[in-house]
């Protein structure tokens, strides 16, 4: 997630993940099979991700947007996670047939958006618990990048609206 070292695995199994730049982000391990080691989209060759996820809670995103101070937020919110998990598993659903072209600053990536269950119940808790007003982030797979490596992080629907684009399918799955 955004490293060049593999994410730790968190909550005692091999499906939910930290990543991210400063390990705070919490992401749902995915493995589509059959995608190309390369595409072609808006006139650039994008590499496929060395591993590929769903960013569920990006922590450390939401500590920056909403002026969170408290500095146990983080560790807080990664125990109430997987404490939820134990009852609630988060599951990828279904891949949609919709897919995004991204770009922040000189990254450049091509995303497909997915459904997850019980995240939005998790959501609720988390606003209700820290008193803040978080949106359900857009949830998606990041598939293939320019370094096949750095993504662009969409964590709300101002991201999708300011750093993306629809665009054909470039593949199926």
């Amino acid at each position: 997630m955004y490293t060049n070292r593999m994410p730790e695995f968190i909550c005692g199994g091999d499906k939910y993940e930290v990543g991210g730049p400063k390990l705070d982000s919490i992401g749902l391990r995915v493995a589509p099979v059959g995608l190309p080691p390369t595409i072609e989209a808006e006139g650039l060759t994008l590499k496929l991700k060395g591993h590929l996820h769903v960013t569920l809670v990006a922590i450390g995103k939401i500590i920056e947007r909403h002026g969170v101070a408290n500095p146990n937020f983080k560790d807080t919110v990664m125990a109430d996670f997987c404490e939820f998990v134990r009852d609630n598993p988060i599951e990828l659903v279904r891949y949609r047939d919709e897919y995004r072209f991204m770009w922040q600053d000189e990254r450049r990536s091509v995303v497909v958006m997915c459904d997850v269950s019980n995240l939005d119940t998790f959501y609720n808790q988390l606003n209700a618990k820290w008193g803040l007003q978080l949106e359900y982030p857009p949830t998606h797979v990041t598939l293939y990048s320019l370094d096949g490596n750095l993504g662009v992080f969409m964590v709300d629907s101002s991201d999708v609206q300011n750093f993306s684009k629809p665009i054909p399918a470039p593949l199926q799955l």
